[in-house]
């Protein structure tokens, strides 16, 4: 049985650790709501793009022609974009990302892979498996900005158009609700115009196209791919806050468990020595 001294230590440890765990729910619950809108805003203007994109497409005559609407078939390498959070302490935020991409890698080769890494986890998981890695972006998923992720499509779009790579993934968790989620793995490259989107009633509206309308097909796919980037480091943002603040409210209401525990051995045990006291003096002055 502990001692008193040790059971006092333990709950005052256990206390201080509900404290942490306490104002870390409370910092990424200010971060979650902010991190949520920007995912959520973002969304919309992401499926535009695509619609007017798909909308171009399929509308000229002759058929329009892009590089990035081709598989290369040049260089038998498959590109990922990795993103995880730089921290841990988000439950199975970064682990259940790593196990996904883990899956998709063991149906290839490492050298069949090109990997760019958005947060320090990604790439350290990246390290164990020595997987090549042609990028590497810390300090971004934390607090997204669109600038800051231009460099991230940037890279793929130079390697796809070299003919480095035939087809660019973008692995990450994509934001649900703050109780929920996942990881998906969404294509990047070729990208490939979805009819449905010109279907059903939001697709009523002729789009009436100005200009060289190659030209403008390769701006839009341009800015399709840096939006797509950028909406899906949102999407991680999103999910590591609200991950990380359900992980810290669950941790915080262990600690409190765990100290009533502690606490109730600790009058046990208290109680137990005072009745040892009484009966020893009792029986003292019965002699």
């Amino acid at each position: 049985m502990a001692s008193l001294r040790d059971l006092k230590l333990r709950i005052r440890s256990v206390k201080s650790t509900q404290k942490i765990a306490r104002a870390m729910e409370m910092v990424a619950a200010a971060k979650m709501k902010k991190a949520q809108q920007q995912a959520l805003t973002g969304r919309p203007y992401l499926h535009k793009l695509r619609q007017i994109m798909s909308s171009l497409i399929h509308s000229s005559e002759p058929k329009l022609t892009h590089s990035f609407l081709e598989k290369t078939n040049k260089s038998g390498l498959t590109g990922y974009i990795v993103i995880t959070a730089d921290r841990g302490l988000c439950g199975a935020f970064n682990s259940g990302l790593i196990k996904t991409t883990f899956e998709i890698f063991s149906k290839s080769s490492l050298s069949s892979r090109r990997v760019v890494t958005v947060g320090k986890k990604g790439r350290q998981a990246m390290q164990r498996i020595g997987q090549e890695t042609i990028g590497d972006f810390e300090k971004i998923a934390n607090a997204p900005k669109f600038l800051d992720t231009i460099g991230i499509a940037r890279l793929v779009k130079e390697e796809y158009m070299k003919g480095n790579l035939d087809e660019v993934y973008i692995v990450y968790n994509h934001f649900y609700s703050t109780s929920n989620q996942k990881p998906i793995v969404e294509k990047l490259l070729p990208i490939e115009p979805d009819k449905t989107l010109l279907e059903g009633k939001s697709t009523k509206t002729e789009y009436i196209f100005e200009g060289d309308k190659t030209t403008l097909l390769d701006q839009l796919l341009h800015r399709l791919i840096d939006i797509n980037v950028y909406q899906a480091i949102l999407e991680s943002a999103a999910s590591e806050h609200s991950a990380r603040m359900m992980a810290m409210h669950k941790a915080s209401d262990s600690a409190k468990e765990i100290v009533s525990n502690l606490s109730l051995e600790y009058n046990k045990v208290r109680q137990s020595k005072i009745t040892t006291q009484l009966l020893e003096i009792v029986a003292g002055s019965a002699q």
